[in-house]
């Protein structure tokens, strides 16, 4: 029995302890992929935001087909994936399809409090160039506790951005010997667009293939995923998660 990993879903990433910084992913696409390979005699491990309805998938799990994990931050999901790297299992194919968030909160602060300590700072002149004031802003000395609930009432509440670790440009260094393959999801872009961002992403990743797509189209009904390699696109549209697992299935 072959071993795939595959991963699904949206991550979410804390402003507090109940506010999240999400996407739109309702882990579909993962849950259709995960069915088509059980289906055909693989061994799964899908690594997906628990977010995601898995019930469906439980009858698998009890003829150790499948193995759920769950993770919901971009950090528990990179940390999943790099123990399942050290977990002796060798792995056939790691599909990597979850919609991982691009950015998480690095901390959250009123404007309030900003205007008042820039006021004071400018009055002062402890800024005497542009280099200090942004140490200053990215420092965030104005930041106000989030390990808590932060109140409902505060109308200038602001959250400052971070960027989520790339899991994408792990995998080649944790799953060697794997085919990998991963998803582009642009909007509204011409095709050669959508194409050589694919390509770019699969170079710069050691990917084997990324599975482009157009949010345009997906809004339209139009649900084809193009098959993109190191070279470019190959010419290969799979409009299903069967279509993409009878591919698949034929290179491993």
């Amino acid at each position: 029995m072959k071993n795939i990993i595959i991963t699904g879903g949206p991550t979410n990433e804390y402003i507090d302890e109940v506010m999240k910084i999400t996407n739109m992913s309702t882990g579909s696409l993962s849950l259709s992929l995960v069915h088509e390979f059980v289906n055909k005699g693989y061994r799964v491990t899908f690594v997906v935001n628990p977010s995601v309805r898995t019930d469906e998938l439980i009858k698998h799990q009890e003829d150790n087909s499948l193995v759920i994990h769950t993770a919901e931050t971009t950090e528990e999901m990179l940390n999943s994936l790099e123990a399942l790297s050290r977990d002796g299992i060798s792995y056939d194919l790691v599909l990597h399809a979850a919609a991982v968030g691009d950015y998480k909160a690095d901390f959250t602060f009123l404007m309030d409090d900003l205007a008042h300590q820039l006021f004071l700072a400018f009055k002062e002149g402890n800024f005497n160039n542009e280099e200090q004031l942004l140490t200053f802003l990215k420092n965030g000395a104005y930041r106000i506790d989030n390990q808590s609930k932060i109140s409902s009432y505060q109308d200038s509440l602001t959250v400052k951005l971070a960027l989520t670790p790339k899991i994408i440009k792990n995998l080649r260094s944790w799953f060697p010997q794997s085919l990998l393959i991963g998803c582009k999801l642009l909007d509204k872009v011409s095709k050669e667009e959508l194409f050589e961002v694919a390509k770019h992403l699969a170079v710069k990743n050691e990917m084997d293939y990324i599975l482009a797509n157009d949010l345009k189209d997906l809004r339209e009904g139009k649900v084809s995923r193009y098959l993109v390699d190191s070279k470019g696109y190959i010419g290969i549209e799979l409009k299903s998660a069967q279509e993409i697992c009878d591919y698949i299935h034929q290179r491993i």
